[in-house]
């Protein structure tokens, strides 16, 4: 019964209909307005901002590639899926490090919430990855 929850809920006519483009276009967005607080005024962690917004929109890019690719090319399309897994793993990874390195506990809440945002995106992806793959869960 729980398949009934992940019925397509309209016609996917481009990449841009993929929630999961939408999601990661999104937080990508996020990442680049991300400002760290007035009161640090480390270049540090200034830098490692930056590299985040650079890095996030790698992610929606290789969603929107895979999506084409998978009609020519099924293996370079879930290879491409898989680049944007790796991607938000690298993401999560420097969000852990902009955490450790700020004292800021509003910042830290945002960079947590952010943090949550993208595992949650990562296993969309993962799981649209099988499913384009044709790949089972388990095996019987």
């Amino acid at each position: 019964m729980d398949y009934k929850k992940y019925r397509v809920k309209t016609t996917i006519k481009s990449f841009r209909d993929l929630e999961i483009y939408k999601q990661t276009t999104a937080l990508s967005g996020d990442l680049f307005m991300l400002k760290s607080p007035e009161t640090l005024n480390d270049k540090r962690l200034e830098h490692e901002i930056e590299i985040l917004g650079d890095l996030s929109k790698y992610v929606p890019k290789y969603i929107a590639e895979s999506y084409g690719d998978r009609f020519s090319d099924k293996t370079l399309g879930v290879r491409k899926l898989e680049k944007a897994a790796q991607v938000i793993s690298d993401i999560i990874a420097k969000l852990d490090l902009v955490n450790i390195l700020t004292e800021d506990e509003m910042f830290k809440e945002i960079v947590l919430g952010t943090i949550k945002k993208y595992q949650i995106q990562r296993r969309k992806v993962i799981n649209l990855k099988r499913v384009w793959s044709g790949e089972r869960r388990y095996k019987k």
